[in-house]
């Protein structure tokens, strides 16, 4: 994945998790149109980063942690 197509991959991920909005990580894979696998990576890196995203089990969606 070219680094352009990746930072719009993490752009779609903040805006869904900002709105909880991103589903369970296999509808998100689906959604952004990459594995399951590389979905948890761009979790991670944004953890990484100090941008905090979690998975809440009520909503079945990632979250923004402000």
């Amino acid at each position: 994945m070219k680094f352009i197509e990746y930072q719009e991959k993490i752009e779609s991920l903040i805006k869904l998790a900002k709105h909880s909005n991103t589903g369970t990580p296999k509808e998100l894979a689906k959604r952004l149109k990459v594995s399951e696998r590389t979905v948890y990576r761009l979790i991670q890196n944004l953890n990484d980063q100090n941008i905090e995203i979690n998975f809440c089990r009520k909503v079945k969606s990632y979250v923004l942690k402000n």
